[in-house]
């Protein structure tokens, strides 16, 4: 669970736009302790912070399909937990909204998180919807992650993007390396 003390300290983040017109609604910005939680979500599969994610999201966005960003398989079996899909169940929970299992990735590839964002993101392969849907992920920083999900999925077809947190300080106009 998340202390009081560490909730005080979550800064909402605002709403960005990012290149080719995608929407994304983070919960918070990516500094102080919303940086710690993503991190124990992610290498530790500590719980909590996506019910807190989900709370903070779930009123600013419609009850569509969710449609988690998934994790590299090599990455999912290290760490035991995919990120985007806790988060998307979270957020369930509280839209009554389904999670679809749209989009495979590969087995490995190059590690971002906390890297350097210039290197290619990997391809997604996906199972475009007839319909609109959300994507989640857990962290937004160029957006070229969740930007490569939506060209798999049909750009057209993704309503919007969702996650935990968002970086802040990154221009809404700076095209994403893809």
């Amino acid at each position: 669970m998340v202390c009081t003390g560490c909730r005080s300290y979550l800064v909402p983040a605002p709403e960005r736009v990012l290149p080719g017109g995608l929407r994304v609604v983070g919960a918070f910005l990516h500094v102080g302790p919303a940086k710690v939680l993503v991190h124990h979500l992610k290498y530790r599969g500590v719980g909590g912070y996506p019910a807190i994610v989900a709370a903070m999201v779930s009123e600013r966005i419609p009850a569509l399909p969710l449609v988690p960003v998934p994790r590299a398989v090599s990455r999912h079996l290290r760490y035991g937990v995919d990120p985007a899909m806790a988060l998307a169940v979270a957020i369930a929970a509280k839209t009554g909204a389904p999670v679809l299992n749209l989009l495979r990735s590969p087995l490995h590839t190059t590690r971002r998180a906390g890297g350097d964002h210039r290197r290619p993101v990997h391809a997604y392969r996906g199972q475009g919807p007839a319909f609109p849907v959300i994507l989640v992920d857990d962290v937004v920083t160029t957006g070229a992650t969740v930007l490569s999900a939506a060209v798999s999925l049909g750009f057209l077809r993704v309503h919007l993007a969702v996650a935990a947190n968002v970086t802040p300080g990154v221009s809404s106009l700076t095209p994403p390396v893809i």
